[in-house]
């Protein structure tokens, strides 16, 4: 008999390091998946996404003249109960300037030429979910011929 009691005939298998080091790569594979499904939009795809929304979704409404607040607020309090819009906010023509002021201060040339009375107050109409501004920007022309009436035409997809 050449086979010894007691003695165990060993089978050859996979080593338990690879078993040990294939199960740490899918737990780590599996993590860094679900990191980047959990993790959701990055910054710059919800930015995107806002500006998209914002071009095809945004009317501005310019009005100009010797005292523009006025009519702009009249105009804001009319389109304010209307259906077409999700928001009506206003910019008088001083808060108009104060942006100018800031998206220029590195342009002292711009901003001593620059006269706040040119600038306009400003409506900016946010249309519903399930219309654009293009379908309703000719009505808000209509309405308010004296202004200056401004949708986006094409937006990038």
């Amino acid at each position: 008999m050449t086979d010894r009691p007691g003695a165990t005939r060993r089978t050859r298998g996979i080593p338990w390091w690879v078993f040990v080091l294939s199960l740490v790569l899918a737990a780590g594979a599996g993590v860094g998946i679900g990191a980047l499904l959990w993790a959701g939009d990055s910054p710059a795809d919800r930015m995107a996404k806002e500006a998209h929304d914002r071009c095809v979704h945004e009317i501005t409404v310019n009005f100009t003249g010797r005292n523009p607040d006025p009519a702009m607020t009249a105009a804001a309090d009319r389109l304010r109960g209307d259906a077409r819009f999700a928001s009506v906010r206003t910019r008088t023509q001083q808060e108009t300037w104060a942006e100018f002021q800031r998206t220029f201060a590195d342009r002292p040339d711009l901003l001593d030429k620059a006269r706040p009375e040119a600038l306009p107050a400003s409506l900016i109409l946010m249309t519903r979910a399930d219309t654009t501004a293009e379908q309703v920007a000719p009505a808000v022309r209509q309405q308010f011929p004296d202004a200056e009436v401004l949708a986006t035409g094409s937006c990038a997809p």
